[in-house]
């Protein structure tokens, strides 16, 4: 397994051990070979190889098979790092340089300057280096600059012709018992008349008896520059040079899919469970393996990783992640189109006919695709979002993506391309946290309250957020927290129902109190029977808040004796049992009793039902509350607090121009005035209305909502809106 201290380690390996891909088989014989040759005269050997295919790792080993041979003395190993250079002069310069540095020192005193002379014949036009070029060796010519002619006379003297050089240069070296190795790596980094330079010194200056070349390139990619310079010669170019050309081989697919899989556990941990396991290991084989053919594509994995894993630890699927970089990585046209068609790609197919078909749909990411790769973008995108799949999917299967944080779900996908979690997601940290604090009141209480406070840029707060957590988290939770955590949101299930968290319009409702009761729901109604579940529910209606209280008992009565065209819930769907409604009931009214007698009920969000619920409740047949109207109609901001609390707002979409359509809802304010009647005196109420609409007594926003929702009667009178009606 590789050590995260090696993650932005793009360095070739040194050793055996380090092999991980099988090259050293292939480095062994290749140093046997060049063991072996007998007088060599520039023979030349290349390796070749795409980029990142393991090349330098191949030239390391064959130094290492090597080493007794250079200990011994019988071999000097010459390195010409030719991509340090740029420009032709200035490689040739470096490369004559190299060879003399190396040379120099087997040779004798007489043949010690020949290097240099010959030099004078290749660069004899035009300055030493290129302008603009620095280039600094800590040989023994020191730096030379552009222009640097008082050098240029010291390093080439006059004299003899280059061919008489050569031979003297050719004599010396062949009466040598020691052996020049040259490895020039990284060709393929040159311009292509750089590297096609270099080629031409192997070829010219460098067919010297017992020197010996390893050339190391991208066969592609030279052939390639051949072929734009000499397009007649073609590959016969190379041939002349290279006597010998190996295919790096290629590392096994199990190699590179263990070495991938152990990484991505070291940064990652293991899968938390079969499931997990399965749809990992299916994801990685049609999605991340086909992208990982060397080992620097496993490096580019790595380095990615270890940016951007820390920042979404434990808040993303891990699959679903690793994909993601794949594709950011490898095919970053495509993860484009992806980051910016959230609507496109995630939930699941509605239906009603008028959505894209999906194999329509996923033609439109697949353009972004060279044709040789799309069939494995296609089953990654599969992978990734079902909504591609053509395959219809349950709420259930919706709930479960959430709660594994899966990319395909609205709520997460916008973490795999931030770094990071949005204001519109909750943390596995703090999930976590509250399903170990579960049971514990004052803890949940404190969670919620925090989360009230955490405006989202949408408005919204994040109890929304809060609950849909806990929600697809229910089964973490042990049962034995269920009463405690229940009683806890009970007991401040008004404080955090706030308006602007409603969810308006479309397919999208619910408010807090209806997150309660999807929430109470979940937990209970699977793991506690029906007797289980009045007992606990009963128990946290002791001192829960008056609107939420109303709320869960009308929920609970409706179980029992639904409203006209409904059906009764089956036993085992009920809130609590028919015998326990009575009690509720009574602890319902007695709450609202206080309610009202404290003040809290007349401002309390939840007014009106409230206060029809109190008359449904009640064995009086209304008339508790309606004494209690009657009492606050006699105070003129009270008449304004019911004005503002019985108007309501409907929204309607017009057909438009040319049948077009609306693109915007208009609101529409009513007056909601239908079976008022059993709460309050209209007639008391209609008077009061119009005697305090110009009352000093108001301020300018009370006499507003009176002014407001007079109008609306007067026009529901008049026929123009007949959208008023009552709870």
């Amino acid at each position: 397994m590789m050590h995260r201290a090696g993650y932005f380690n793009d360095a070739p390996i040194l050793t055996p051990e380090d092999d991980r891909f099988d090259i050293d088989p292939f480095a062994q014989a290749l140093a046997k070979s060049f063991r072996d040759i007998e007088s060599p005269i520039g023979a030349t050997i290349a390796i070749n190889g795409p980029w990142g295919s393991g090349k330098s790792s191949a030239v390391n080993l064959i130094r290492y098979h090597l080493k007794d041979d250079v200990g011994s003395g019988k071999l000097e190993i010459v390195d010409f790092s030719c991509w340090w250079f740029r420009g032709e002069e200035a490689l040739t310069l470096a490369f004559l340089q190299t060879l003399n540095a190396s040379l120099r020192k087997s040779l004798g005193d007489k043949a010690k300057e020949l290097i240099p002379r010959l030099g004078k014949t290749l660069l004899q036009a035009g300055p030493v280096v290129g302008p603009a070029i620095n280039l600094a060796t800590a040989g023994i010519w020191g730096t030379l600059t552009a222009g640097s002619m008082t050098f240029a006379k010291r390093f080439f003297s006059e004299g003899e012709s280059v061919e008489k050089l050569f031979q003297r240069l050719s004599k010396a070296l062949d009466e040598q018992d020691r052996r020049f190795l040259v490895l020039i790596d990284d060709i393929d980094r040159l311009a292509p008349n750089e590297a096609l330079l270099v080629f031409r010194l192997v070829k010219s200056v460098g067919r010297l008896p017992n020197v010996m070349y390893l050339l190391v390139f991208d066969r592609e990619l030279a052939e390639k520059a051949v072929t734009e310079m000499y397009p007649s010669e073609g590959p016969h170019f190379l041939e002349k040079i290279i006597q010998a050309s190996f295919e790096l081989p290629l590392p096994a697919r199990d190699d590179l899919n263990t070495a991938a899989l152990s990484q991505i556990e070291a940064f990652c941990g293991p899968p938390s469970d079969r499931n997990q396991l399965l749809r990992f290991m299916n994801l990685f084989y049609d999605a991340i393996s086909p992208y990982l053919n060397t080992p620097r594509d496993l490096t580019r994995l790595y380095n990615a990783m270890a940016v951007s894993w820390p920042a979404v630890a434990k808040e993303v699927d891990v699959g679903d992640y690793v994909a993601l970089e794949i594709m950011r990585l490898f095919e970053p046209s495509l993860y484009n189109a992806i980051r910016i068609n959230k609507a496109k790609v995630c939930g699941v197919r509605p239906g009603y006919g008028r959505e894209e078909d999906p194999k329509q749909a996923i033609e439109g990411f697949l353009q972004f695709v060279p044709e040789k790769r799309r069939e494995n973008a296609r089953i990654a995108l599969m992978r990734l979002f079902p909504r591609f799949e053509n395959v219809g999917y349950s709420d259930s299967f919706i709930e479960s993506w959430e709660a594994q944080r899966r990319a395909c779900t609205d709520k997460h996908f916008d973490t795999y391309f931030r770094m990071g979690i949005g204001d519109e997601t909750i943390s596995m940290a703090e999930v976590d946290e509250f399903i170990e604090n579960a049971g514990v009141p004052e803890y949940v209480k404190q969670a919620f309250r925090k989360a009230l406070d955490s405006i989202r840029k949408n408005g919204k707060s994040k109890v929304p957020l809060l609950f849909d957590e806990i929600n697809v988290h229910a089964s973490r939770i042990d049962k034995s927290k269920f009463q405690l955590l229940i009683s806890a949101i009970f007991e401040i299930a008004d404080d955090i129902h706030r308006d602007e968290d409603r969810e308006r319009g479309g397919y999208s409702f619910g408010d807090n109190h209806l997150r309660i009761h999807w929430l109470i729901r979940k937990l209970t109604f699977d793991r506690c029977d029906l007797d289980e579940r009045s007992t606990m529910f009963l128990a946290a209606c002791q001192n829960a808040q008056v609107g939420w209280l109303t709320d869960f008992t009308s929920s609970a009565v409706a179980d029992h004796f639904p409203r006209e065209g409904r059906e009764a819930e089956p036993t085992e769907k009920c809130l609590v049992t028919k015998d326990h409604l009575t009690e509720l009931k009574a602890l319902c009214v007695k709450t609202i009793n206080f309610a009202a007698a404290t003040g809290e009920l007349l401002f309390h969000s939840q007014l009106p039902s409230i206060l029809f619920r109190w008359r449904e409740f009640s064995e009086d047949d209304g008339s508790e509350v309606r004494a209690w109207t009657s009492n606050q109609l006699k105070i003129d901001k009270s008449v304004s607090v019911f004005a503002r609390a019985f108007t309501g707002e409907s929204w309607s979409q017009g057909m438009g121009m040319v049948g077009l359509g609306d693109r915007v809802a208009m609101r529409n304010i009513r007056a909601s005035v239908s079976g008022l009647e059993h709460i309050i005196d209209v007639g008391e109420f209609r008077r009061r209305l119009e005697e305090v609409e110009s009352s000093e007594a108001l301020d300018e926003q009370q006499k507003e909502a009176v002014s407001v929702f007079l109008d609306a009667w007067r026009k529901q009178e008049e026929g123009e809106d007949r959208y008023g009606r009552g709870d």
